[in-house]
């Protein structure tokens, strides 16, 4: 009799479960479809299209796999011009528990940009693994990891893809709605971590910095009473109100040394970077054999301590302003205004 009674309770447990998974899983395709088709009013101009889409998982997931994916993003966003992201093939996971929490993978997708309506810009992601955290009441963003295998990129025509610059080991995270208490004029309305590896960034090569790096790392926070778009008017408004990034970490890992700073930074009347940081470089030998030739420069009023022996750290002072990148008396490279 007992043994009846449990295998009739088994078996009503897996026809509960079973109809509780398809009608979720019908549900959260239902929502997906619906946030598709209605991408451009929620997201600001931003639209997104897809093809094939198909419904798999059970028990333990949700899968919705889509044979293409594309994004629209107008300018202003996140940049200028307009961004165009391809995916030719995407699998977004959701847990039954937890249907606001969203898992993307892809083995590849590439941004597209325009700038100034001529030159065009890519940049590839491999194998990326992305997690999206939706508020369960107003659907609105709360956090986004993105964790990638390389990154990629180039301008005009493609080149050689061992000439292009590239990242690899990416991770990047974003949290919103943060409840953090701080002396800055704004409250925190987003933090950023960002961390990679075995970099080579062409465009330093003709600074102090050099082209390949081994590690670098930024922690940083936004101070805003909301999310700035990314336009003259919405970047000057936030720069007036009293708009902030305070850069909480900042290290970039090279062969010969270490760079590690703190600071912030924001916007002058051109809408070039300003800021001030304390930055501290660390040597594993002799510090001025190690530091890159251009750091040698520095004028007599600012010299380097002499004498530092192996892991010893000289402190330096970093300044953004007058659309130039300073150490000390020395301009390491100009600045651009971040939009026009």
């Amino acid at each position: 009799m007992r043994a009846r009674i449990l295998l009739a309770f088994t078996l009503l447990l897996i026809v509960g479960y079973s109809l509780f998974w398809f009608q979720l899983a019908k549900k959260v395709e239902k929502n997906t479809l619906d946030w598709i088709v209605n991408s451009e009013s929620r997201l600001n101009g931003t639209k997104f299209y897809v093809n094939d889409l198909s419904l798999s998982g059970f028990p333990y997931k949700i899968v919705i796999k889509a044979s293409s994916l594309t994004a629209s993003i107008p300018s202003g966003r996140f940049s200028t011009d307009p961004l165009l992201i391809s995916i030719p093939e995407v699998a977004v996971v959701f847990q039954p528990w937890k249907p606001n929490h969203a898992i993307i993978i892809a083995d590849y997708f590439n941004v597209e940009l325009s700038l100034f309506n001529e030159q065009k810009a890519n940049m590839a992601f491999d194998k990326v693994k992305s997690s999206i955290i939706l508020d369960p009441v107003t659907n609105h963003l709360n956090n986004l990891s993105i964790v990638a295998e390389s990154i990629s990129w180039y301008y005009g025509d493609e080149i050689k893809i061992n000439e292009s610059p590239a990242v690899e080991d990416v991770e990047f995270h974003l949290r919103r709605s943060i409840l953090i208490q701080n002396d800055y004029d704004l409250p925190v309305n987003s933090s950023v971590f960002f961390k990679a590896s075995n970099l080579k960034i062409n465009e330093l090569s003709s600074t102090a910095f050099g082209v390949d790096e081994n590690e670098l790392r930024i922690d940083a926070q936004l101070h805003a009473n909301k999310h700035p778009e990314y336009n003259v008017v919405e970047l000057s408004k936030w720069r007036d109100e009293g708009g902030t990034i305070s850069i909480r970490k900042f290290e970039y890992v090279t062969k010969d040394l270490v760079l590690s700073l703190t600071g912030d930074v924001t916007l002058d009347e051109e809408l070039k970077p300003l800021g001030a940081f304390n930055a501290n470089i660390l040597s594993d030998g002799n510090l001025l054999n190690n530091l890159p030739k251009g750091l040698m420069n520095l004028q007599p009023k600012d010299p380097i301590p002499p004498g530092q022996t192996a892991n010893q750290g000289v402190s330096l002072s970093i300044r953004m302003q007058n659309g130039g990148l300073y150490l000390g008396p020395l301009m390491l490279m100009e600045l651009w205004s971040v939009v026009k």
